[in-house]
């Protein structure tokens, strides 16, 4: 019989990768948890160069819960390798010895395998010539009284079982019981593609740490879907008897596939090894039926799961929401001649947009608005991080372009090449009404004023934040009036709101919701432009965060 093995290394103090060039250089990189990026951007922790196979952000290599090394290839253009295995693009993988890039060999040292993970050692030229297979698509049959009986049985024990082993246990143990069997396991495919061994039931490793069981029966099952009878292989092998079938002789056994809507989730295998009875084809049968309701059970139980994770993330995201909520600023400013509100709605739980206004102390108050590409956690985490990166540089001693300046270059080389932040950094003058501000890829502000509204030109608006490095920028200047007037910023989530045919807002039915005031006062700003934008969506949820910023001003005489 051949094998299937137990993992045989054992990790050592520090796992790590040795990086092969095709220069013959050799390279240490620590592995832990935290996720190394190789490709050739300069931007990567390890750059793998003159290499013409490697993409810009190739793959991600980490150390999961268990100490195995997983291996995500980000979309590259030529794919990435583990140890013996195919191609692969954009999906995760385990790796146990080697990884290849391009022409990149990465030999890895000293990280663990999981001891439950089954590894299947190669048959020897056996044939088991009293060997049956059924395919996937054979009917169950009908069951006599008592097998009708325990299925149900099984049916109502495991419909209240909520944790996967237990599940396993029972249905396994129910098989041995039924069936006569003296060994059995039960393989489950992992999210990850490869195997592992929750269940086995009276299966000996032998000093190798190896599992006596045919790599062809459970191979045909968990990839083709197959149904297995061995009867009598001892008398069957005509001479050619393996190692493992004299340490480990059999009389007969059975092996089904696991199933769920067609999908094979795994392996269900017994024998017997002193009893000299076969098994009949409705044996097989009553044992596919009891690895359907496993299946069942198994789909249920990551139901059950994902709820749970689900009902987790949501509170963990309406805390998120919480916390995000107490940094935006808790009321209106009003200072001298200036008064300023901000509004935000996400299109989630948290939001990508933000805002913030607050005194400069100097005569003057700070305001920005910005919007993160994306929505969502990641992109709350970010707008967290700006809010406070422009809490301390917005100061009278920086010019407003150095400071997007810097905010930019520091973006470019802490996120990602496709993350980037819109955003308008600003200041109001509290004695004069004087606003200054720059724009990063922003929407310019609405003017308001005498009951028209007018856009400021977009002439001095620069690329988002986190594009170009060296981007510059430049300040925009409105001067202060005689009259009460207001300036109302917003996130593209107002313009870009579209109703249920798909039609977006835009700015020209705000521009007139606004023209017909007749106060500017800024929580009527804000209030109008909600309302228009409300009016269009016709109670479809937006796709988009909406945040608005109204700054209400009056001229000096």
């Amino acid at each position: 019989m051949p094998e299937i093995r137990a993992d045989e290394r054992r990790a050592t103090s520090m796992p790590k990768l040795i990086i092969h060039t095709p220069e013959g250089q050799r390279c240490e990189l620590d592995l832990a948890a935290r996720h190394l990026k190789l490709g050739r951007a300069d931007w990567c922790d390890f750059v793998l160069r003159n290499d013409a196979e490697v993409s810009r952000e190739h793959a991600e290599i980490w150390l999961d819960d268990g100490g195995s090394v997983i291996v995500e290839d980000l979309g590259s253009k030529n794919g990435t390798r583990v140890d013996d295995g195919p191609v692969f693009k954009g999906a995760r993988r385990p790796a146990a010895r080697m990884i290849r890039i391009g022409e990149h060999e990465i030999e890895i040292v000293g990280a663990s395998r999981s001891a439950e993970q089954p590894r299947f050692a190669p048959d020897h030229d056996t044939r088991l010539s009293d060997t049956q297979y059924f395919p996937s698509s054979r009917g169950l049959g009908d069951f006599n009284q008592q097998r009708l009986g325990l299925l149900i049985q099984l049916t109502e024990r495991i419909g209240g079982v909520f944790e996967r082993k237990q599940l396993l246990e029972q249905a396994l143990d129910a098989c041995c019981e039924a069936l006569g069997f003296e060994r059995g396991l039960i393989v489950l495919k992992t999210q990850r593609g490869d195997t592992e061994l929750p269940v086995v039931r009276n299966i000996q490793r032998d000093e190798t740490g190896a599992f006596k069981v045919s790599r062809t029966i459970i191979n045909r099952a968990l990839v083709e879907g197959e149904r297995a009878i061995v009867n009598n292989p001892a008398t069957d092998l005509q001479g050619s008897l393996t190692e493992s079938l004299v340490r480990f002789p059999i009389c007969s056994a059975l092996c089904v596939p696991i199933l769920y809507r067609g999908d094979v989730l795994g392996v269900v295998y017994g024998d017997r090894i002193t009893q000299a009875s076969t098994y009949q084809p409705e044996d097989v049968d009553f044992l596919a039926a009891i690895a359907q309701q496993v299946g069942v059970g198994l789909a249920n139980l990551a139901l059950f799961q994902e709820r749970e994770k689900a009902q987790l993330v949501y509170a963990e995201l309406k805390q998120a929401r919480a916390i995000q909520q107490r940094l935006l600023p808790a009321a209106p400013l009003s200072l001298g001649l200036v008064r300023v509100e901000g509004y935000n709605e996400p299109s989630s739980a948290v939001s990508g947009d933000y805002y913030d206004f607050f005194d400069l102390e100097d005569g003057r108050v700070g305001l920005i608005i910005a919007d993160v590409t994306g929505h969502g956690l990641p992109a709350a985490l970010l707008m967290a991080n700006l809010q406070s990166a422009v809490r301390v540089a917005l100061s009278s001693e920086v010019p407003l372009p150095e400071l997007a300046e810097r905010l930019n270059k520091l973006i470019c080389r802490n996120t990602a090449s496709h993350v980037f932040i819109t955003a308008i950094l600003g200041t109001v003058d509290t004695r004069t009404g004087v606003v200054e501000y720059v724009s990063a890829g922003h929407p310019g502000p609405l003017l308001i004023e005498r009951g028209r509204v007018q856009e400021p030109l977009a002439d001095r608006n620069s690329l988002p934040l986190g594009i170009e490095p060296d981007e510059t920028y430049q300040t925009s200047r409105i001067e202060p009036a005689r009259e009460r007037r207001a300036l109302m910023f917003y996130t593209d989530g107002v313009v870009e709101a579209a109703d249920r045919d798909g039609a977006m807002l835009g700015v020209r039915p705000v521009i007139n919701a606004l023209a017909m005031l007749h106060t500017h006062t800024a929580e009527e700003v804000i209030r109008t432009v909600r309302q228009t934008v409300r009016k269009h969506l016709d109670g479809v949820s937006s796709a988009d965060d909406m945040t608005l910023l109204a700054v209400q001003l009056t001229g000096g005489d």
